[in-house]
């Protein structure tokens, strides 16, 4: 059986961003297995939520991960190679593997490695920038996306922050495949004694981010989850590998609460994101996982900005950020210290304002 590969080997967040590319590939080919490049660690999501058949995971730092899937993909026949990443080790990557169409955005220097060359419309969110990849091989999708990009406002909020919808054709959500695994939160459910999450009162919170400028403030969160706690919500605070410190000291100023961080995988976490009444977080991976479920979700956002592309893809999905700083945006991904060294962008963010946003979604 003939494959299709996509090299997505960003951070996690802009992988689940694929998610409507990835989609796509099955409509288009649906007799063709569907693979998936990624860093090590992010695909046993991908292939238990069955967006695809087979993961080839990268080890950063370790060139040897990436003559090993070189050498792997030889024995299979490779039809379309699709890459939305654009950094030079990804192209002379992808230049190494024999396939019949190789598929990128066009820039100055992939034209060796490329057949077909898309321009990257940084008007459309990144959700749609990557489906458009394969507008050449779907007239209908080409024609989408096109009255998409004249007719859509997909950074303008409307009351308390809620973002316009995706189309249907572009949506990232895989909810259904989540709550498949049932048996998965039930083992969950009973080793963490998880109690809300089955009567919709459950609240995730998420204070980490691997840019530190990208987090609110950790006074913001606590505030947020010791309301909600006094309104009878079960309040958990969840992170990946390396934010079990930052978790643990928000969940120590909820009194009730407790911190999962660092305890569940990305599948396991999804069982709850997609289980909770809402989820909490920064403009980071935790806040598009929720749009892959469709949980509804807050979005602080600090240093960067939504026109970036990089907003949360679903049609519950809130953002909260303080307008009309000079300072904002610094930088496409934030930094690890403050420019300006007044971090105002977040601290200028008082709790009250989330909790609005909250208890609208709530209500």
């Amino acid at each position: 059986m003939p494959l299709n590969l996509v090299v997505q080997t960003a951070f996690l967040g802009d992988l689940l961003l694929s998610i409507p590319l990835l989609k796509k590939c099955r409509a288009l080919w649906p007799d063709h297995k569907l693979g998936l490049v990624c860093r090590k660690g992010l695909g046993d999501f991908f292939v238990k939520a069955g967006i695809v058949d087979h993961v080839y995971e990268i080890e950063k730092g370790k060139k040897d991960t990436y003559a090993r899937i070189i050498e792997s993909l030889r024995s299979e026949t490779v039809d379309h190679l699709i890459s939305p990443h654009e950094s030079m080790r990804t192209v002379l990557f992808c230049a190494q593997i024999k396939a019949a169409h190789k598929i990128s955005y066009k820039n100055a220097w992939n034209f060796l490695a490329f057949q077909t060359r898309v321009k990257r419309d940084v008007r459309l969110p990144d959700a749609m920038r990557q489906l458009s990849l394969l507008a050449p091989f779907d007239p209908e999708l080409k024609k989408n996306i096109e009255d998409y990009v004249t007719r859509a406002k997909p950074y303008l909020p409307a009351a308390h922050g809620l973002l316009p919808a995706p189309p249907e054709w572009a949506s990232m959500s895989q909810r259904e495949k989540v709550l498949a695994h049932s048996e998965l939160f039930q083992q969950l459910k009973t080793k963490f004694n998880l109690q809300g999450f089955e009567d919709g009162k459950a609240v995730l919170i998420f204070p980490g981010s691997v840019w530190a400028t990208k987090r609110w403030t950790e006074e913001g969160f606590i505030g947020v989850g010791k309301a909600l706690k006094e309104q009878g919500y079960e309040v958990y605070v969840m992170g990946g590998p390396g934010e079990e410190t930052l978790s643990e000291r928000v969940a120590a100023g909820i009194p009730g609460s407790v911190s999962l961080a660092g305890k569940t995988k990305i599948i396991e976490s999804a069982q709850l994101i997609a289980r909770a009444a809402l989820l909490v977080g920064n403009d980071s991976a935790s806040t598009h996982l929720a749009a892959v479920c469709e949980t509804p979700l807050i979005a602080v956002f600090g240093p960067t900005i939504l026109e970036f592309g990089y907003r949360p893809w679903s049609a519950q999905s809130y953002v909260v950020q303080k307008e009309d700083l000079r300072c904002r945006p610094c930088g496409k991904h934030g930094h690890k210290v403050c420019p300006i060294k007044t971090h105002v962008c977040m601290k200028d963010i008082p709790a009250e304002e989330v909790l609005r946003t909250a208890g609208f979604i709530l209500r």
